[in-house]
């Protein structure tokens, strides 16, 4: 597998494919498009019957396993990686909000001129 810096995306479709049946997994846009346009079978690779059944049915914060913000935030500290990337994700997302806002301001300057002038 290359490094994460490769833009070659048969990589990043090759790991989704690999997770068919993940219940929760974002996938970006552009990845996903490249599913739809795709004539490969994506068959279902994860199913619930083939995991430990014991942890069959569980989900990490749901019920008896909810886990309180101490714990949390303990947890996240102990994962340097996860809490770099925790952040590193946040602040790409505070800059996009920044010039998502930014487009839509000035697209509403530029109406409300164009309905003065009308």
């Amino acid at each position: 597998r290359p490094s994460r810096g490769t833009s070659n995306s048969d990589f990043a479709l090759d790991e989704i494919r690999a997770l068919a049946g993940v219940d929760r997994m974002t996938i970006p846009a552009p990845l996903l498009e490249a599913l739809q346009a795709s004539s490969d079978p994506l068959p279902r690779l994860l199913e619930d019957d083939t995991c430990d059944p014991e942890l069959a049915g569980r989900q990490l914060g749901v019920g008896e396993d909810l886990m309180d913000e101490k714990t949390f935030r303990y947890l996240l500290n102990l994962d340097g990686c996860g809490t770099d990337k925790l952040g590193e994700g946040l602040r790409s997302f505070i800059t996009l909000t920044e010039q998502l806002e930014e487009v839509i301001e000035k697209k509403v300057e530029e109406a409300l001129m164009a309905e003065v002038q009308e």
